[in-house]
């Protein structure tokens, strides 16, 4: 653990049990919408992912169907 972290473990150890109890709760949401903004950006890079991957089809598609009008 980093002397930085130490330092504030001491200092939430030195609050009364109400405020310990409080930042606890705070901290709990704060991972809380940390988990749901990362498992957000994981279903977004999904469907860009999804979007490239079907351009990407598309394109290839539209490259064949020129190449079988031409020859």
């Amino acid at each position: 653990m980093s002397t930085m972290a130490q330092a504030i473990l001491e200092q939430i150890k030195n609050l009364p049990p109400d405020d310990q109890r409080q930042l606890l709760g705070e901290l709990a949401q704060l991972e809380a919408r940390q988990r749901a903004w990362e498992e957000h950006k994981l279903k977004l890079r999904d469907m860009q992912a999804r979007h490239a991957g079907r351009g990407l089809l598309n394109r290839l598609l539209e490259e064949r169907a020129r190449e079988r009008a031409r020859g």
